[in-house]
């Protein structure tokens, strides 16, 4: 159970690390090159967009020291009461910001060139993707924070089957 724990706990800390850091320069990025990079709000959205994908770089990284809570036999419960913790606030976080740069990133591109036609902004798979990258980060924060109290806090009935297994 020890090993499972560190196993998963490692490789979705990696995972998910890794993929933030990804969006976090994508972000920065393709912020400043796609159409909407003159609209007035684009550096709210910018922010809220790289804050959503720093929250699931800092979560990766949580899963990532979470390993060196299980020692043989327990898991420190102190510090997997921290994790959770600090889990849940950078899931909030990361809702949060996503939240925000959908409140002003879809109107901002949805009703371009309302007044001059000229202004009109094309929706193009570049946009689009630019558009989930928040979204995904929040769902990509939501698995962590599941996943890391399905590991820390497993129900009664998880731990005495584990037993079950390893003494028969």
């Amino acid at each position: 159970m020890i090993g499972t724990i560190r196993e998963i706990a490692t490789s979705l800390g990696g995972g998910t690390g890794a993929i933030g850091l990804l969006m976090v320069v994508v972000i920065q990025i393709a912020g400043r090159v796609l159409p909407t990079s003159t609209d007035g709000a684009n550096v709210l959205t910018m922010g809220m967009a790289t804050f959503a994908a720093g929250a699931l770089l800092l979560s990766g990284i949580a899963m990532l020291i979470a390993r060196t809570l299980v020692r043989t036999g327990s898991v420190e419960t102190k510090g997997a009461i921290l994790l959770r913790g600090v889990e849940a606030g950078l899931c909030a976080g990361a809702i949060f910001a996503m939240a925000a740069f959908l409140f002003f990133y879809v109107p901002g591109v949805a009703s371009s060139g309302r007044y001059n036609p000229q202004d009109r902004i094309e929706v193009t798979p570049g946009i689009v993707m630019y558009t989930l990258l928040p979204v995904l980060a929040m769902i990509l924060t939501i698995v962590n924070l599941v996943v890391s109290h399905r590991l820390f806090f497993p129900t009664v009935e998880r731990v005495q089957k584990h037993l079950a297994q390893e003494s028969g």
